[in-house]
């Protein structure tokens, strides 16, 4: 693996991390609040920011066949 696919993999994991920290803040909120907003937006955000995973996952699978 090359130094940039490593760069961009580990690019990719700390915002899909990012991402669930973000749903367990919006969670956090939710009680805090007693709005099911926070936790709305918070698992947009989290499904925002697990994509570019999941393209490098799928990319490296296309790379193998």
């Amino acid at each position: 693996m090359t130094s940039t696919r490593t760069a961009s993999r580990r690019r990719a994991l700390r915002l899909y991390f990012a991402g669930q920290a973000t749903i367990v803040v919006g969670a956090a909120a939710m009680t805090w609040m007693h709005s099911f907003a926070p936790m709305a937006l918070a698992a947009s955000a989290g499904l925002m920011l697990t994509v570019p995973l999941v393209r490098d996952i799928a990319a490296r699978r296309r790379v193998k066949a």
